[in-house]
């Protein structure tokens, strides 16, 4: 019972320790007068980077006053532009669920993509038997509507073979 009470008020303690970080200020940068000016927003476009003493460390970092060279055209046809990463535990938390979305669905289409190619050879399988019983001369039989066993016939066999031969050329490649 008493290691539960200290972990508590462990707990608790180190909540109400947090509580007054979160309300500082994050920011802290010198004005144009190199007065010291400390906000939870970030300093207006007109600071220097140079002039910003503190930010938060997940803040994006602030583009230099100078203008970069800009790159050239095959540069950029080269190596495409690194992804920049999400600025707050919230946004890489929701980036990592969308990543592992689209893991999920690819594996599913693979799988499906998978079964289907299995089916369709087993389907390939049976037609190709179908087409061997048929090219052999065997006697076949087939169920009509009635229910009564019809035996083919030459013009019927030559019917079916044309068709046989048309699904396995259309469903098996």
């Amino acid at each position: 019972m008493r290691l539960a009470r200290k972990l508590l008020l462990a707990a608790l303690s180190a909540a109400v320790l947090a509580l007054p970080l979160s309300a500082q200020a994050q920011w802290a940068w010198r004005d144009a007068t190199g007065k010291m000016v400390y906000s939870d927003q970030p300093p207006p476009k007109s600071v220097q980077a140079r002039d910003i003493v503190r930010q938060p460390a997940a803040a994006p970092a602030r583009r230099p006053s100078v203008p970069a060279e800009q790159p050239t055209a095959t540069a950029d046809a080269k190596a495409p532009a690194a992804p920049a990463r999400p600025a707050t535990p919230v946004e890489r938390e929701v980036e990592s669920r969308q990543r592992q979305q689209l893991l999920a669905d690819a594996e599913k289409k693979a799988a499906d993509e998978q079964m289907q190619r299995a089916q369709n050879a087993a389907n390939c399988e049976r037609l190709n038997a179908y087409l061997r019983a048929l090219e052999g001369g065997h006697r076949i039989g087939l169920v009509n509507a009635a229910g009564e066993k019809e035996i083919l016939g030459d013009a019927q066999r030559a019917a079916e073979l044309e068709r046989t031969r048309g699904q396995i050329e259309q469903n098996c490649r």
